[in-house]
């Protein structure tokens, strides 16, 4: 049995679910090229729901339930949906936006219970007779009471209580909406953490005129305050009588002067002031998670739990013996829990946990050379000229040999662009879309930030490191195989990987086994072994302003047109002749 869940607006995209398990899934913007390909675009992924049933050679007949949330446009896909599935009404359902981040996390877990907390810039929006005012009682409506005279509310935080069977919603915030963002003069007026943290993100990092959704700049930018500056200024944010925070819309005005064009210095402080924010807001969260489900486990999603920091306090802070956080916590993570809604609420089935954040389809030899012809064509023949091609034949002996060579290009410095197997689900590349590098080099930052990604010199980098070996290097040990924790570099490890250790002397790492990662493993095995050091540096594989790359067409152009030494694409490994910066 199939389940299909989409999502609508920004990071739209889709995943198809059999009998349980996760079989394929992806993001629009991997297949258009667009980077947050949806946003303010009504549209359905109609390119992802084509991958997804390719993948499994079916129809959209073969389909018994599709699930959905639109999140920004219009309030109906219904015309759109018959028009390309060519299926009755009768099999789709909308959900609200925190039900179904809470389900992409809960159900992905492994747990059998747990507390859920969804925290994120807004919601679904709820307004007279939309999908989203239909879909909630009154009695959920009233968990956040709102004023109920403004015309529309968005949900700001939602906190829900789980088990395999059923689920309750036990806390839900409600802002108005359209969300005011920091310059209100209306102080009665609130926001959400997530509208706060993007407001930082927009004030300080983007110009006004641009669209802001990397708030990872803003917590890169962050770890250089000055800690007293930080300390020293008043909280933006109250706690209410219920011991709920309260987060005044007019936040921004004590920092108005400081914008994007500011010093460094003031950028970073100011940047400082809303991280703090951000941990303290999310952590009193979690402790009403604690406090209202009395659960053992926390799953967490939304925008907000991208932010290593807070997840690392989350861990730290003994409330919960285990926490999930979902790879995809962010909108690329609501077609995964429109699925599981539609397998597990809809269909009455059970999930499982989820084994593997790489959702989507692998590539033969024959598409990897087709991709690099046609590349080669649109560069008059340059890369077939320029560079050393090989393929690697046999499945084990070439595989090996193939590791070694890349290990060893690794090794001596040049930067090399990972694509193997399927990619990864959600924002961060996690060893199949990856580029790595030596993170020994000091200088080694500074060009992949420059040269190759083309983006701020400030943004650290993050290391894949061997499982069994991260206690050596890590203050926190804690499995982190979504690179979603942030922790302490020890002290005798800080100088050996100063590509990949941040300013404030952290680092947020992957964890990576021979189980949830074979080949990439032996990669790092095969460089610990050349250098004893068990780690690399590890980004996602893409360009300035790009989403990360998916077909090995996308891989070897991205190689090409920026300043990489090498890419491997399944078993194909092309070497630039004589590149050196």
């Amino acid at each position: 049995m199939y389940t299909l869940g989409f999502s609508v607006g920004h990071d739209k995209g889709a995943v198809l679910i059999k009998d349980g398990e996760i079989v394929v899934g992806i993001t629009e913007e991997r297949i258009t090229r667009v980077k947050h390909d949806g946003a303010y675009n009504p549209n359905i992924p109609q390119l992802s729901m084509e991958y997804c049933i390719n993948h499994e050679n079916i129809t959209y007949d073969d389909i018994s339930l599709f699930v959905y949330n639109l999140t920004e446009g219009g309030d109906t896909i219904d015309e759109q949906f018959i028009q390309v599935t060519a299926q009755p009404l009768t099999k789709l359902r909308f959900i609200p936006h925190h039900i179904a981040h809470a389900f992409s996390t809960f159900h992905s877990s492994g747990f059998e219970e747990a507390a859920v907390l969804v925290a994120d810039a807004m919601g679904s929006a709820i307004n007279e007779g939309n999908k989203a005012r239909d879909w909630y009682s009154e009695d959920v409506i009233s968990l956040g009471e709102p004023d109920g005279e403004y015309e529309s509310w968005a949900e700001g935080w939602s906190i829900y209580k789980f088990n395999l069977h059923s689920f309750e919603e036990l806390k839900k915030k409600w802002v108005k909406w359209p969300l005011p963002y920091g310059t209100s003069p209306n102080d009665d007026e609130e926001t959400t953490v997530g509208g706060l943290y993007g407001h930082g993100a927009r004030q300080l990092v983007y110009s006004p005129h641009k669209h802001n959704w990397v708030a990872g700049k803003l917590m890169g930018l962050a770890s250089f305050a000055e800690e007293e500056f930080v300390k020293n200024e008043p909280f933006i944010s109250t706690i209410n009588e219920d011991g709920y925070p309260r987060i005044p819309a007019n936040f921004a005005q004590r920092h108005l002067r400081t914008t994007h064009e500011s010093g460094f210095r003031e950028k970073s402080n100011v940047a400082g002031i809303y991280q703090r924010e951000q941990e303290r807001l999310s952590m009193i969260l979690v402790e009403k998670a604690k406090e209202l489900t009395g659960m053992d486990n926390i799953c967490v999603a939304g925008g907000s739990f991208l932010n290593c920091n807070t997840n690392e306090m989350i861990i730290k802070s003994g409330l919960f013996d285990d926490a999930f956080f979902i790879p995809p916590a962010d909108d690329s993570g609501i077609p995964l829990g429109c699925a599981w809604y539609a397998h597990c609420y809809m269909m009455e089935r059970e999930s499982t946990k989820m084994i593997s954040p790489y959702f989507g389809r692998t590539y033969s030899t024959e598409e990897v050379l087709y991709g690099l012809d046609v590349i080669d064509r649109e560069m008059e023949g340059n890369i077939k000229s320029e560079c050393e091609i090989i393929v690697y034949d046999d499945p084990i002996s070439g595989r090996a040999q193939m590791i070694d060579d890349v290990s060893e290009l690794v090794v001596a410095g040049k930067v090399v662009g990972w694509s193997q197997g399927g990619s990864e689900i959600g924002p961060r590349a996690l060893g199949n879309r990856s580029i790595i590098a030596n993170p020994s080099f000091n200088w080694m930052q500074d060009h992949i930030n420059g040269d190759i990604k083309g983006r701020e010199w400030y943004r650290p980098f993050a290391p894949s490191v061997l499982y069994d070996e991260q206690s050596n290097v890590f203050e926190l040990d804690t499995y982190s195989p979504y690179m979603l924790v942030t922790t302490k570099v020890k002290d005798e490890w800080r100088n050996k990987i100063p590509a990949v250790t941040h300013i404030d002397n952290t680092s947020r790492y992957q964890s990576v086994t021979s189980e949830n990662n074979p080949m990439y493993y032996d990669l790092i095995s095969k460089f610990n072994e050349k250098t004893g050091i068990p780690l690399v540096l590890n980004t996602s594989f893409n360009g300035p302003d790009e989403p990360i790359v998916e077909s090995p067409y996308d891989a070897i152009r991205t190689f090409w047109t920026r300043g990489l030494n090498a890419v491997c694409v399944e078993n194909v490994l092309i070497i630039k002749n004589n590149f050196v910066y």
